[in-house]
């Protein structure tokens, strides 16, 4: 006897498997875990291998199934870069190994003096154009592209802090490592974070590098040999710079996640509120509201957080699952029916899988196998499936060749990293 939430076609929960047409689950096998502190999952619980149905696959031979991407051993975890390419007595790329010439010191005092003055015109005249911007875009559709916050709008690139005086004015290496340490260190924090959220360039071992970069003026007296060194306290190393001469960049890359258990596209639905599960839904009366009010909330809290690092990538998809609603979304979770969630599901992944085969080999660059094979990758965050569930949201995804990205640890509370294998 079905409970009437399991959507059409699944088996009750506690059921037992039933062949299905989807592609076998890559977490499924449990391989040894290498030592990876970031890749913690609440949901790694062992699990046995699942029972694979007899079923002939309706795909065509060849199409896209779930076998690894690459041949396993083809690419292994080596550092992005020869040990020992960019030490402390080597130059580093752009000749900036040792200190940049001093600054002269009434320039210096000049300039911290007089930018508590100049410092919040710019500021006030920043706002002003923003705002004839965002006046001239709303009642004359333009559509130009505003001021480059990379540019002249970054103020602070001309801020000299109080901390960092001293170090200017000595030009002393101790001095301007015990400026440079902290910044170093909150950067390598912020970067470290954003991985353990998902963020970093995906390798083709499927491990991802994170990297930061120091301008010269936080460590001219220190050169980049001193940044290196200290950096390397933390277990980060140099990289190019590429054409910057006028900074310093600093990588890790992590391996892939450890093989954790997540359910194959024919298990059982898993039951509601767990994490692969529906959540519960919100009251449909306040959706209305919600609906009318993120007008004018959700470009508040945009341009609020216009400026604003956040250490989580995916911050804004996860406060916008918790207070706005989409259109496409507003009926399936307002009726809270389980067909209605899945034509949405298949609605957004019909979309965002357009875009994304869109995409020429040619574009993803270093991530082509040498066999030209690549891994193509989509993300359904959890505003997508939130009454659906996450493994309803998987088993719909797998009926197209889409599987669990093994390059991230899954998520299911959030957000759904899925990748298809494809050649050039």
């Amino acid at each position: 006897m079905t409970n009437g939430q399991e959507h059409p076609g699944a088996p009750g929960y506690g059921g037992a498997p039933q062949p299905g047409p989807y592609p076998p689950n890559p977490y499924a096998q449990p391989v040894p875990p290498p030592q990876n502190p970031y890749a913690q999952n609440p949901y790694a619980q062992p699990a046995p291998p699942p029972q694979q149905p007899a079923a002939q696959p309706p795909y065509p031979a060849g199409q896209f199934t779930a076998q690894p991407p690459y041949p396993a051993g083809q690419f292994t975890a080596q550092p992005p870069y020869p040990a020992g390419q960019f030490t402390a007595d080597q130059p580093q790329p752009g000749g900036l190994a040792g200190p940049l010439p001093r600054r002269n010191r009434a320039a210096v005092l000049l300039q911290f003096l007089l930018q508590w003055i100049y410092a919040p015109l710019w500021i006030l005249g920043l706002v002003v154009v923003f705002a004839a911007i965002l006046a001239a875009a709303i009642f004359s559709n333009y559509g130009g592209e505003g001021p480059s916050s990379d540019g002249w709008l970054r103020v602070n690139r001309s801020f000299i802090p109080p901390r960092r005086l001293r170090a200017e004015l000595t030009g002393r290496p101790e001095d301007w490592e015990r400026y440079v340490t902290p910044v170093l260190k909150r950067r390598i924090a912020a970067a470290e974070a954003n991985h353990a959220a998902g963020g970093g360039e995906v390798q083709l071992d499927l491990g991802r590098e994170v990297s930061v970069g120091l301008a010269a003026r936080l460590y001219r007296g220190l050169g980049a040999d001193g940044v290196v060194r200290v950096a390397e306290r933390s277990g980060w190393q140099a990289a190019p710079s590429g054409t910057d001469a006028e900074r310093v960049r600093l990588v890790r890359r992590f391996p892939a996640p450890t093989a954790v258990s997540a359910p194959s596209p024919q298990d059982p639905p898993a039951a509601p509120g767990t994490p692969w599960g529906p959540q519960p839904g919100r009251f449909a009366p306040l959706l209305p509201v919600i609906f009318l009010l993120q007008i004018g909330y959700a470009p508040v809290y945009a341009l609020l957080t216009f400026w604003v690092d956040r250490p989580e990538p995916d911050y804004w998809e996860r406060w916008g699952a918790r207070w706005t609603v989409g259109p496409r979304a507003f009926r399936a979770e307002f009726t809270g029916s389980p067909a209605a969630w899945d034509r949405h599901v298949r609605r957004i992944l019909k979309r965002d899988a357009a875009r994304e085969l869109g995409r020429t080999a040619e574009s993803y660059g270093r991530l082509l196998a040498p066999d030209g094979t690549f891994l193509r990758r989509v993300r359904l965050h959890r505003a997508t499936y939130r009454g659906a569930g996450a493994q309803q949201a998987l088993r719909i995804a797998a009926e197209q060749g889409w599987v669990l990205d093994p390059a991230y640890a899954p998520d299911p509370v959030n957000s759904l990293r899925l990748c298809r294998p494809d050649h050039r």
